[in-house]
């Protein structure tokens, strides 16, 4: 039940690209709720997986597989639109990716995603319910802020400049890129335990390769 809940993100997540993209006033506005159910989703996951008893590597790699095309796509996207600097997709996917390819020797090795981490430091920041909760909710803050001013711009551009959008556009669009910043940096700690405290699976390698 829990994997069919992280998979169905999917469709919120395609729904999300099209509107940013469609012409109109309207579609943009229609992104804001689902980037909003993109975290519901996330946070029911794994409310049912723990409550069902359903916990496994598959969901585990599931659950990872899903926020990184989220989080890329959303990441790219909003590059894409002008609201954020190329920089900020380049590194969330280069950490991305160079911490799935430790995870995936880890997830070799019979051990999870989050149970990897050994130290004190990678247990809170990587695998702790508060760490995880707080850098989704960060992320999604910094989604909904910028298609927030992607909507607003949309909607300045086809039915005019009011003192009220303007003053809207004012605070919500460095908010949206202090949270962006905020991610990135949450990113970035997240990611520098998991590499530490994979060290000792690096060096002993895959069973293969003995």
């Amino acid at each position: 039940m829990a994997n069919w809940i992280t998979l169905s993100r999917l469709l919120p997540l395609a729904l999300t690209v099209v509107f940013l993209y469609l012409e109109g006033v309207a579609f943009p506005w229609a992104a804001i709720p689902l980037i909003l159910l993109l975290l519901v989703l996330d946070l029911v996951d794994g409310v049912v997986a723990r409550r069902t008893g359903s916990v496994s590597r598959l969901g585990s790699a599931l659950d990872v597989a899903m926020d990184r095309l989220v989080e890329f796509i959303l990441w790219v996207c909003f590059s894409d639109l002008r609201l954020i600097p190329v920089w900020v997709p380049l590194v969330v996917i280069a950490r991305g990716l160079i911490v799935d390819a430790i995870r995936a020797l880890v997830l070799a090795q019979g051990e999870t995603a989050f149970g990897m981490m050994h130290s004190r430091l990678g247990r809170f920041l990587v695998s702790s319910r508060f760490m995880r909760d707080f850098y989704g909710v960060t992320k999604t803050c910094a989604f909904l802020a910028l298609a927030g001013v992607h909507a607003l711009r949309r909607h300045m551009a086809w039915a005019g400049v009011t003192p009220a959008l303007l003053g809207a556009m004012f605070w919500i669009y460095p908010a949206g890129y202090a949270l962006t910043v905020l991610a990135v940096a949450l990113c970035l700690a997240r990611g520098i335990p998991v590499l530490l405290d994979a060290r000792a699976v690096l060096r002993r390698g895959l069973p293969d390769d003995r």
